[in-house]
């Protein structure tokens, strides 16, 4: 009898936990992860060829190798649940994303147990790491990779970093749900983005885009569901990645990267950007000028104050008991026939390199089908695949992803696709799921250009996309194909390199002037450990504590720090060398606002030495960081009134380039003023010699003033010319700094 009792607690306690057969309140959670890209990993989205003085990367074949690190790729995750359905989207800041990839996480997940859906979509930034995309020949298996044009050659090992890393952000988020209300708005974000497909203006007119620029607000809510404090944000915007050129050897999440971290200090909450329709699309420039990475700044400001406009409008309600929550895969083949295509129209198995349309957007012509086929590369037979197409609504709002690069004119009829769903708002998230290039309405495809060139199923792909799309969302409590996974090599893993010694510092920090760049150079670990950690800290009260660009994040690495890597011997030089000195720089430049004080820089990270792993953590000396004086320019000006008004600048700091690489005035000193001019100074105080003809000149104190935007000086009503002298320290705005050399300027009244 005992036995017997005790077999039936070991049945019931094995017993499966039965499934909840109706929705609960939707939960949330938010996470992010690094992604480990060794410095070195090419980049991917241009087409790309190595200079002659390339250092050569064990991480890159046939691009050029990086050489340092603007800002660090991340994964992160937006984890939801309403008990019924348990999904997660994931941001990648990569170009593309590819169905190996895809299976890559699905199988690190379920490896850890995790059985959520996902929806994975990259940021397409042109400037974090490629070789994602496995080989598709043209004509037959021993012709040319055409997708290595554009992504190097496919690399499991780096494929599975970026894998790890959006595995391990689902998983984190799971861990921290918490109950939430669900808002959203959008506002007008013209100036970010503009038309960058002339081809197809005649059909859409000049500058045809999606302007808007939309916010998902995520609020932690009390039991009884009202709003308490927001937890995350989704920003949706339409934006290619190409602020950055080809040229530049820095790893960087791009105009993506920039809008969601400005948009994330602004609003206290992480935020994960979700990519748009940005096939037709080019960042949009500054009027005053920003370029590199000081471009990247001017976005990342414009687009937090809008972001934080909209997420003020998308205010959520009270969260109701039951939330909805529905993720659908649907798995849509790829082929001639279901695409449509007569025999003989186009190619069994696609094809790349169409030429069609006209010779240039002042020759645009329509190009018949029947011709364009003629002229496009065949791709090398292949298994039919279902690539994906995702429907994930959430409350009261419904996003569909699409597998490639949409224009606008494709995302407006996928959203409209959307509409028997009821949703309030409706979102299209291209790069997503899968690539297959850039997906266009027939008409525009067939007037030629870049974009349909390197789109492998043709003019019928965008539409047959939409009509799936409607298929979907009329068919999403039906079972649905599944999207095929392909077969996921084993990634040869490269052994890590030692280091030719312990790290340690090779040129420490100075004492600078605001303004002035911070340089600490040390030797570490080699890059497949990783890129060294680099914090700033300012000494308080007898202690260093991290140094805050907003009330949520310290400055650590970029984009405030870049890092760089020197080896050597180089990988081009000794490419089977197994120890190396791996020199980092970090260079952090100053604002001339910087609080003055004594400053560090502290570097963390690993290095094998001797066969052996070993964290370090090194501190710069302790640099004093003084008030500017790089007020350089003076001028002045007569008033109707009789007095005259005294202007200044500090040296201008337009970006600097070396073949590309950003070298210098990596930051923006002010939004409103042209970088090429120099920073106006303001505020404080002139001490000043005024002279006229022959008279000894008069020294006087000229005040700031506000509404004249300049330093107004009582002067004679005497006509003639007038000369301005300002010595050495003579000015002192409102910041605290001064001119360090003395300065002259005329006026005539």
């Amino acid at each position: 009898m005992g036995r017997l009792r005790v077999l039936g607690l070991v049945l019931f306690s094995c017993s499966p936990v039965p499934s909840p057969t109706k929705a609960g309140p939707l939960e949330a959670g938010v996470a992010t992860r690094l992604i480990e890209v060794p410095v070195g990993a090419p980049t991917g989205g241009y087409s790309r060829s190595k200079p002659a003085d390339d250092p050569g990367s064990r991480w890159a074949k046939n691009f050029p190798s990086t050489k340092g690190v603007h800002t660090d790729a991340t994964a992160r995750a937006l984890a939801l649940t309403n008990g019924l359905t348990r999904t997660a989207l994931v941001r990648l800041d990569v170009c593309l994303i590819t169905p190996s990839l895809r299976a890559r996480v699905r199988q690190q997940l379920d490896a850890a147990g995790e059985k959520a859906s996902f929806i994975v979509q990259a940021t397409h930034t042109h400037g974090h790491v490629a070789r994602l995309f496995q080989p598709a020949h043209l004509g037959n298996a021993s012709g040319p990779d055409f997708v290595a044009f554009g992504m190097d050659t496919y690399d499991a090992e780096l494929e599975e970093r970026v894998a790890s890393a959006a595995a391990g952000s689902v998983i984190d988020a799971f861990a921290g749900l918490t109950r939430v209300s669900v808002g959203a708005a959008s506002v007008d974000a013209s100036q970010l983005n503009a038309d960058r497909r002339c081809e197809n203006d005649g059909m859409y007119g000049p500058e045809f885009r999606d302007r808007k620029l939309t916010v998902v607000r995520f609020d932690a809510v009390d039991g009884a569901g009202a709003p308490t404090t927001p937890l995350a944000a989704v920003l949706h915007y339409s934006v290619h990645g190409t602020v950055m050129s080809g040229s530049s050897p820095l790893l960087t999440t791009d105009v993506s990267g920039a809008l969601e971290l400005a948009a994330a200090d602004a609003l206290g909450v992480p935020v994960l950007f979700a990519q748009g329709t940005a096939g037709d699309v080019s960042p949009g420039s500054s009027a005053l000028g920003f370029e590199g990475t000081q471009r990247l700044e001017w976005a990342g400001a414009v687009g937090a104050s809008l972001a934080a406009q909209a997420f003020g409008l998308a205010q959520p309600g009270v969260a109701p008991a039951a939330g909805r929550l529905q993720h659908v895969d649907r798995g849509v083949l790829l082929s001639r026939e279901a695409l449509g295509y007569p025999r003989g129209e186009f190619p069994e198995h696609g094809a790349v390199g169409c030429q069609v349309g006209g010779r240039s957007c002042a020759e645009v012509v329509l190009t018949p089908p029947e011709q364009g086929a003629l002229l496009c590369a065949a791709i090398e037979p292949r298994p039919r695949d279902r690539t994906a197409v995702t429907l994930l609504q959430v409350e009261d709002v419904a996003l569909v992803t699409l597998p490639g690069e949409p224009t606008t004119a494709v995302g407006v009829k996928a959203a409209q696709a959307l509409a028997p769903l009821g949703a309030s708002t409706t979102l299209v998230l291209g790069y997503a799921q899968d690539h297959f290039g850039y997906l266009l309405e027939q008409d525009d495809f067939l007037r030629g250009g870049y974009e349909p060139s390197v789109s492998p199923w043709g003019w019928r792909m965008g539409q047959y996309l939409v009509d799936e799309v409607a298929r979907l969302v009329a068919t999403k409590d039906q079972a649905q194909e599944a999207p095929t996974s392909p077969a996921l090599p084993e990634p040869e893993r490269r052994a890590v390199e030692d280091s030719d010694g312990a790290p340690g510092i090779v040129v420490d920090t100075v004492d600078l002037e605001r303004g002035g760049l911070a340089r600490l150079v040390f030797t570490g670990g080699e890059p497949g450990l990783g890129t060294p950690s680099v914090a700033v800290e300012r000494e308080t009260a007898g202690q260093f504590a991290p140094v805050m660009a907003s009330p949520t994040r310290a400055v650590v690495n970029g984009p405030e720090v870049i890092r760089r890597l020197e080896q050597t011997p180089t990988v081009d030089a000794e490419p089977a060398a197994v120890r190396r000195r791996h020199e980092w720089t970090a260079l952090w430049e100053t604002l001339p606002g910087a609080p003055l004080g004594r400053y560090r820089l502290v570097a963390t990270g690993r290095a094998q030495v001797a066969g052996a792993l070993q964290p370090y953590r090194l501190e710069s000396r302790p640099f004093s960081l003084t008030a500017s004086t790089d007020i350089t320019a003076l001028a002045a000006r007569a008033l109707p009134d009789g007095r005259a008004l005294v202007t200044a600048r500090y040296t201008p700091n337009p970006m600097r380039f070396d073949r590309g690489d950003p070298v210098r005035n990596f930051r923006v000193r002010e939004l409103t003023t042209r970088p090429d001019l120099g920073l106006p100074a303001r505020g404080g105080a002139v001490t000043l010699q005024l002279a006229f003809a022959a008279r000894p000149p008069t020294t006087v104190t000229a005040l700031w003033s506000e509404a004249d935007q300049g330093y107004l000086v009582t002067a004679a009503p005497d006509a003639g010319v007038w000369t301005v002298t300002v010595p050495v320290g003579g000015l002192v705005d409102g910041l605290g700094n001064s001119n360090g050399a003395a300065l002259g300027a005329r006026f005539t009244r």
